[in-house]
């Protein structure tokens, strides 16, 4: 048996070409794509606001560097709280409905960010509505 394994030897696959890995990847179902995409977004708005939102608030707002840096601290520390909290809402209610929820109040959140002129909008978005929903 020794010699049948040494003859019996497992051909490497050759690894697919660009164009066969792209039509693997449009060739899954709907849902994923959508999950993905949803994911790209919500990975461009994380990343991308992060570098723009210290310049959004003091340069719109007209609030202090010092001010600033701690809303955006706090804006952090919340999102933590929420992010477990969030966690175990998952394991009792289910992804979906969590995922349905939170979706919503974060268009509500950016919304107020992107369009309200008060600081009141400005902290509602940052502290109860941009960490429910993310």
């Amino acid at each position: 048996t020794t010699s049948q394994n040494q003859e019996i030897e497992e051909k490497p696959q050759p690894h697919p070409t660009g164009h066969e890995s792209l039509l693997r990847f449009l060739l899954l179902p709907n849902q994923v794509l959508i999950v993905l995409t949803l994911e790209f977004l919500n990975s461009f708005r994380s990343f991308g606001l992060r570098f723009v939102l210290y310049n959004y608030v003091t340069n719109e707002f007209g609030i202090s560097d010092v001010k600033a840096g701690a809303l955006l601290g706090t804006k952090g520390f919340i999102d933590i709280i929420f992010g477990t909290i969030g966690s175990i809402m998952v394991d009792m209610i289910g992804v979906r409905r969590i995922s349905i929820i939170a979706m919503s109040v974060a268009i509500i959140g950016r919304t107020l960010l992107a369009f309200g002129r008060s600081t009141t909008s400005l902290y509602l978005a940052l502290f109860l509505f941009s960490p429910c929903g993310d």
